[in-house]
């Protein structure tokens, strides 16, 4: 495993390196930072907030322009197609880089495509959560039941394909338990079901579900991010239940491949000045997220090692979203 996240770290270092010298005076112009998703969603407002940061360090608008569809595929392979100029960037989510490549056939683009990484921007650790009225006080008395129970168990996620999608097939995998997905158009209409109890459970970012949490609609069984948090001290990580099962989601920086080395670290150094802003910070905590480590190799690192557990996940489960 550890080889193959090291290879895999070597071949995004890789791709940031192979292209000729030339960005002097960069940027000299405007640059569009591309979005995969519609206006007005969290990776819009994000993707805005990070955009006009970096413009101050660059000396130069950058431009967010949304190109939505087939799950953020559409933009994915526009900045694919992108001159490696560093005037398209994209703000990605791990369904553009990671789920999409391996569960689709045809994602309009080379899943091998490596673009070149610049820097993570957020993480948002995930929960195992479940109606407030739930029959199950943990998630080892839950995956009990539902091995041994005929009306087996449910669970929502916001859309096939998404990162909730995802952890809840690496749950099965990871616990042997069988789980009927049921996926809505949107995280209100996930959320709504699991409060009323339609669904059993979900896996999804604290953001998503915390005022749910605080008003007492959904309790915290688990938390499935790799490390335990101050406000559910007595939640376990679901990795230390199930080795390996680890889940958040996130957002970062990419380039087109083959971006010039000082293109790259131009871009690195506007990403970092714009996520180190106290008023972005506060916006990013208020949404229960956190400021991500900076920097194309921690993100690379990053990737590779998402990229591995839902490779696991698909091969295991046969995972075809096309």
């Amino acid at each position: 495993m550890n080889k193959k996240i090291a290879a895999l770290t070597l071949l995004f270092a890789l791709c940031a390196g192979l292209a000729p010298a030339g960005a002097a005076g960069y940027p000299e112009r405007p640059v569009k930072m591309l979005v995969g998703f519609s206006a007005g969603g969290i990776t819009d407002i994000t993707a805005r907030q990070v955009a006009e940061e970096m413009s101050q360090v660059l000396g130069q608008p950058v431009v967010v322009e949304n190109r939505s569809g087939a799950g953020g595929n559409i933009a994915t392979a526009e900045l694919a197609r992108a001159q490696p100029d560093g005037y398209t960037i994209m703000l990605a989510s791990p369904g553009q880089l990671v789920v999409n490549p391996l569960t689709q056939k045809s994602p309009g683009f080379d899943p091998r495509t490596r673009f070149t990484p610049v820097s993570l921007v957020n993480q948002s650790p995930f929960v195992f959560v479940v109606p407030a009225n739930s029959r199950f006080r943990s998630v080892q008395e839950m995956v009990a039941w539902g091995k041994t129970n005929t009306a087996g168990l449910s669970f929502a996620s916001p859309g096939l394909g998404t990162t909730m999608h995802i952890a809840g097939e690496m749950l099965q995998v990871a616990s042997g338990v069988k789980a009927v997905h049921v996926p809505y158009r949107g995280g209100a209409q996930s959320t709504g079901d699991l409060v009323a109890g339609r669904v059993d459970f979900m896996i999804d970012s604290l953001g998503a579900v915390n005022a749910q949490v605080q008003a007492g609609q959904l309790k915290v069984l688990a938390v499935a991010s790799g490390r335990k948090l101050a406000q559910f001290p007595d939640a376990p990580l679901l990795s230390d239940l199930y080795p390996g099962l680890e889940v958040s989601s996130w957002l970062g920086v990419v380039g087109p491949p083959n971006l010039p080395p000082e293109v790259q670290r131009t871009l690195v150094r506007a990403v970092e000045h714009a996520t180190r802003q106290p008023r972005f910070i506060q916006i990013v905590e208020q949404r229960g997220s956190e400021i991500a480590p900076a920097g194309p190799e921690a993100f690379a690192t990053h990737l590779a090692k998402e990229r591995e557990r839902v490779e696991r996940t698909v091969l295991q489960t046969g995972l075809r979203l096309d």
